[in-house]
């Protein structure tokens, strides 16, 4: 697949673009591979993972061209459960099993001939930037890692979700519970919004949320018929969602089948021409499991190059947090945009933070190569 013609890609009519998959535990992670044919040798390689539900095709790309118009090969997965990926059932995030698909990347891109195994770097985003902490401090062969508005502290995260909403955290603390029962039991999973307003049981609820998430879904991304007649009557919410979202018309024929699983009152998503699924939901299981998560302290237990690019006004992932674990590291470098969660994938923030990110990794490549 050939890539170029957008404004902010640079000099990337070179680089193609291809679907490759890689095995992690009893399933296969889909994988976008980035290459520039014309360069010679091994090259440094990025490493990208997403957020917190979100599926490669939520800007990743965006990012992922940059580096690779740089001349660096570049793998970007989904996440078993979620996306193009394997797993039943669908939309659970498991947090071992996701740390378990970054190192089985790290095991594939090191198979690869065109790889320098040496200048292999780490790129998480949101619940991804915490992943690629922990996985760092137990792989020290990783030459360099960028966490991007980290999600560094389950802690310090829950008590900003509580202040957006305390009923709506009992609400989904409840269904968490239920759900982890049912799983015992083989039942289906409990889903929840990841992204949603102060008054949902959502894992996000920051009061840019369902308008940033949306925003980075790609142009024509069409929301599913069910969720399309409940947006209808809760204009309020409606005006909150990107205008890259189309609502499906309501004619009373039944929702095509997905690959995310039965259809979500949440949401789920269809990309322009049927390009790829995604649900606005994640199995309530996870509100047990992320207050207990602090991947912010495995910062102190490597000495890899880190840059950690937070956001000063986020309110899923505090910034104030990720950087007092971030306090007296040498290793550790930060860059703080003055924006919100999401805004750093988007505009300007997005373009002072992949040109950060492009000068960061340039660095310690070339200083890994002598």
């Amino acid at each position: 697949m050939e890539i170029g013609g957008s404004a902010d890609r640079r000099e990337a009519a070179a680089v193609q673009r291809r679907e490759v998959s890689f095995v992690s535990g009893q399933d296969e992670c889909a994988a976008w591979l980035y290459t520039a044919p014309d360069l010679n040798g091994p090259r440094p390689m990025v490493i990208m993972g997403h957020g917190l539900g979100a599926v490669r095709e939520m800007r990743l790309d965006a990012y992922a061209e940059r580096f690779a118009a740089a001349g660096w090969s570049v793998l970007v997965f989904d996440y078993r459960h979620l996306g193009a990926s394997g797993g039943e059932p669908r939309q659970i995030l498991d947090i071992g099993r996701q740390r378990a698909d970054w190192h089985a990347a790290l095991a594939f891109v090191r198979t690869l001939p065109e790889v320098d195994v040496n200048r292999i770097a780490l790129w998480g985003s949101s619940f991804g930037g915490g992943h690629v902490l922990q996985v760092a401090s137990e792989d020290a062969r990783v030459a360099a890692v960028v966490a991007q508005c980290p999600f560094t502290d389950g802690p310090a995260s829950l008590r900003a979700r509580i202040r957006t909403g305390p009923l709506s955290v009992v609400a989904l603390t409840v269904a968490g519970i239920l759900d982890t029962v049912g799983s015992w039991f083989g039942a289906k999973p409990i889903l929840l919004p990841m992204a949603g307003t102060s008054w949902m049981p959502a894992f996000v609820a920051s009061p840019d949320a369902l308008a940033g998430a949306s925003a980075l879904l790609p142009a024509g991304t069409r929301l599913s018929r069910r969720t399309s007649a409940v947006l209808n009557r809760l204009p309020s919410v409606r005006a909150q969602l990107s205008k890259n979202i189309e609502p499906t018309e309501i004619d009373g024929r039944e929702e095509p089948e997905t690959g995310v699983g039965r259809d979500s009152i949440w949401g789920v998503l269809r990309g322009p021409n049927g390009e790829f699924e995604a649900a606005n939901a994640l199995a309530a299981r996870l509100a047990l499991r992320l207050p207990l998560d602090r991947p912010g302290r495995a910062l102190a237990r490597f000495s890899i190059p880190t840059l950690l690019c937070v956001c000063d006004n986020d309110a899923a992932a505090p910034a104030k947090t990720t950087k007092r674990h971030a306090r007296g590291l040498a290793h550790v470098q930060v860059q703080s945009y003055v924006c919100d969660h999401f805004d750093i994938y988007v505009g300007e923030h997005f373009e002072r933070a992949v040109c950060d990110q492009l000068s960061f990794l340039e660095r310690q490549f070339d200083h890994t190569a002598q």
